[in-house]
């Protein structure tokens, strides 16, 4: 059967057939077996951590794990567990107000489909993560891009913001610790965000899946949880507890007790035709936490570490501009040597053999000059990468 003839696929979104020049230029590099610098890894299975292997996978082989008993929000000893792990952090929540997903990308996508109909709007920070766009396009809505503000820290711009909401928008994305930039939400723009959720009726999504994995001590811890306008929060063990394998994340819903009522009947049904969370990882979580700070203190010391190393290179690159992330484990580097940044991207590639993201790919403006690179990256590589972009530039 030839195309003309064929059934239309969808047009959710904008297929452009192959790979850009850098992915095929990478792909080249693989089937050749050539060895190449990834400045962009963020697959922490991927960078020599060292895991509780027995512990994991004995976790896993409870007996119970062969039977199939769903609960449309997911296990209770399971959401008991993710509350026993707020509590530690200082937040007191109730199992009732968790939902499981498989992850966040599903938890999005549930929430979408939850508020938004067809056509509608949702906000999403610029820079950052582009994974909202595709999901937002996929679910059928539309998005906008509210700028951050790097003059003042990443900070929100209200102005922008404001400008950027009109009546067919229902949710705001919030990424905090951000991804890249790695700024946090300060108490005063929640406290904005507060007055703009109430009198434009638009719900806000925070996203906190680097929550535990800040550089300095946040004085001003916010409560998201107890709230009187609606707020729902994100989180998983992908970055929680470094296991993407695994599989597991979650939604907290917040809000006016009515509204949170109905919206987690509504909920309910969306998870229930889904149930996509696996029981064997459902089971294991509650031991799967006692590995944490195990796990985090591997990944918090790998940052710090880069982090220096950043610092060194920075210090004898002033011409290259670094803000110093509060959180996270992405850092953005930018200079007019960094123009056009997928052409510099390219080169550096083909030159050098180092893969660094192109900032444009997290809403950068193309004549930023920035790129992103990873900071859980081993060291020796992560030293290797920065010298190799040294004697490029």
């Amino acid at each position: 059967m030839d195309l003309e003839n064929a059934p239309r696929f969808s047009d959710r979104f904008e297929f452009i057939p192959g790979e850009n020049d850098l992915y095929s230029l990478l792909e080249s590099f693989k089937k050749a077996g050539q060895d190449w610098i990834d400045l962009t890894i963020s697959n922490p299975t991927k960078v020599g951590l060292v895991y509780p292997r027995e512990a994991i996978l004995h976790s896993l082989e409870k007996p119970e794990s062969l039977e199939y008993d769903p609960d449309p929000k997911g296990t209770l000893n399971a959401r008991k567990s993710i509350a026993s792990y707020y509590k530690e952090k200082g937040h007191t929540i109730s199992e009732e107000d968790l939902f499981l997903t498989s992850s966040s990308s599903e938890a999005y996508s549930y929430l979408i489909k939850l508020l938004c109909n067809p056509g509608e709007e949702v906000l999403i920070p610029s820079p950052g993560y582009p994974l909202f766009e595709f999901l937002s396009l996929l679910d059928g809505a539309e998005f906008n891009s509210y700028k951050l503000d790097q003059s003042e820290g990443w900070k929100i711009d209200f102005e922008d913001l404001n400008s950027k909401i009109t009546n067919k928008t229902k949710i705001l994305f919030l990424v905090s610790p951000n991804n890249p930039t790695g700024s946090l939400l300060t108490s005063e723009e929640f406290e904005k965000l507060k007055v703009i959720s109430k009198t434009k009726k638009i719900t806000l999504v925070l996203d906190e899946v680097f929550s535990d994995y800040l550089h300095k001590e946040n004085p001003h811890q916010i409560d998201f949880f107890h709230t009187d306008f609606p707020v729902f929060v994100v989180n998983g063990v992908s970055k929680i507890l470094a296991l993407p394998q695994m599989k597991l994340s979650w939604i907290h819903v917040g809000g006016p007790t009515n509204w949170k009522k109905e919206c987690k009947e509504r909920l309910e049904i969306i998870s229930d035709t889904y149930l996509s969370v696996g029981t064997p990882i459902q089971l294991a979580l509650p031991e799967l936490f006692q590995w944490r700070n195990m796990i985090q203190s591997q990944v918090l010391r790998r940052i710090g570490r880069n982090l220096q190393v950043l610092e060194s290179f920075h210090s004898s690159h002033p011409n290259i501009a670094y803000i110093s992330p509060k959180g996270g484990w992405y850092a953005v580097l930018q200079s007019p040597s960094f123009l056009n940044d997928e052409e510099f991207s390219f080169r550096l590639l083909e030159k050098e053999k180092v893969l660094v993201h192109p900032g444009s790919m997290f809403g950068f403006e193309e004549d930023s000059g920035s790129i992103v690179i990873s900071l859980i990256s081993e060291t020796e590589l992560f030293q290797s990468g920065l010298e190799k972009i040294s004697a490029f530039l």
